[in-house]
């Protein structure tokens, strides 16, 4: 090897390096980045719908984001200061709390009396109060932490908003300059992938809104009907935690339990029941038919990549892992599995023409792809 490959070799490496580092510190970057479009992606058919009525693209796209901004105002107008209140109060009136748990603890301890003839060592009403307190102080230390936290994602939010209106209205432009990068006769095959991405990452956050919709209007009127105390606030806790995959639905089920038993044991047991009967509409009606149809995936594939999606990138990993496995599993499908599958079957040949090759026939969204990048169109 003479010195000058040398030299060329090592500013390769030292350019891979730097670029791998880049991409590294901007990896929250990509991620708002992929929020948005996802987003995007779900919001599009709406978008779609406005401009049949002949409205513009652009304004189509304003009032869509304009609609969902005030929905998320007005839902959280509704459900926020109400919840915040009563956390707030569950931690200002400690000696409150204190003798609920005291009783609490007395209940049970006359129960295992007298079914099984001991004695239970529980922390006194005194050093149920103190722990309390000590919380209590934790948490507001942790405010100001909070604070900058909540800056960030509101900075956060405002980006995936401002980059999902923008790929709204440039995304054509956008996939037909991805789309010349390929030779012309896989540019509608490519099409084609990048419309079936983009249709199940919305279908994908559509389905989990309504689901976790359903879920916290469902807790929320059950325990309203059995007069359990803050019913808003636990089908608030259930509904929104549900939105995160596997654990986030008994994250919030066990949370507004535990809430509810601040208040009584009986509102504890039916907050319980509540959420375990809501859960079993949701676990095998809703979500395996939002999985299924948005996905396509083994749930088993769907839990490996969730687990995957947790472990490298916490809630907002295990938020991503599905959309991503969908993406995965429709380019191998169609660069792997489907000619490999056209490649063994038999076609009989006559003529010098095969009688059981048909022709591709792209969807009419890869056909208006195709059209952008087509030089002559």
């Amino acid at each position: 090897m003479t010195a000058q490959q040398t030299f060329r070799n090592t500013l390769v490496v030292i350019a891979t390096a730097a670029a791998a580092y880049g991409l590294y510190l901007s990896y929250r970057m990509f991620v708002v980045l992929l929020l948005a479009i996802i987003v995007a992606s779900a919001l599009r058919p709406a978008v779609l719908l406005i401009q049949r009525a002949r409205v513009p693209e652009g304004l189509a796209v304003l009032i869509t984001y304009v609609t969902l901004g005030l929905t998320i105002l007005i839902i959280g107008y509704i459900v926020l200061p109400p919840a915040i209140q009563n956390f707030a109060n569950y931690f200002q009136d400690t000696s409150s709390v204190a003798k609920s748990l005291s009783s609490l603890e007395t209940q049970l301890q006359d129960f295992v009396t007298v079914h099984g003839g001991t004695q239970l060592a529980l922390p006194t009403e005194e050093s149920i109060s103190h722990s309390i307190s000590t919380l209590r102080d934790q948490i507001s230390a942790s405010i100001p932490g909070f604070a900058g936290e909540f800056g960030g994602l509101l900075t956060d939010f405002v980006l995936v908003v401002v980059m999902g209106v923008y790929w709204l209205t440039a995304r054509d432009q956008a996939i037909g300059f991805v789309l010349q990068l390929f030779p012309m006769g896989r540019r509608e095959v490519w099409g084609t992938i990048f419309s079936e991405i983009e249709t199940a990452l919305g279908a994908y956050v559509r389905g989990i809104t309504l689901v976790s919709f359903f879920v916290g209007v469902a807790n929320f009127v059950i325990l309203t009907i059995f007069r359990v105390p803050n019913a808003l606030t636990l089908g608030f806790l259930i509904g929104f935690t549900t939105a995160i995959p596997l654990v986030g639905g008994y994250i919030g089920g066990f949370g507004a339990t535990l809430l509810a038993l601040l208040s009584s044991p009986l509102s504890a047991l039916i907050t319980f029941l509540t959420f375990a009967g809501v859960a079993q509409i949701e676990n095998h009606i809703l979500t395996p038919r939002v999985m299924s149809r948005s996905v396509g995936l083994n749930p088993i594939l769907v839990i490996m990549f969730l687990l995957i999606g947790a472990t490298i990138g916490g809630v907002v990993g295990a938020l991503l892992a599905v959309p991503l496995a969908s993406a995965v599993f429709i380019l191998l499908r169609h660069l792997f599995i489907e000619p490999r599958q056209q490649a063994t079957e038999p076609q009989r040949v006559q003529g010098g023409f095969l009688l059981d090759a048909k022709p591709l026939q792209p969807e009419p969204e890869a056909q208006r792809i195709a059209l952008i990048t087509d030089p002559r169109g």
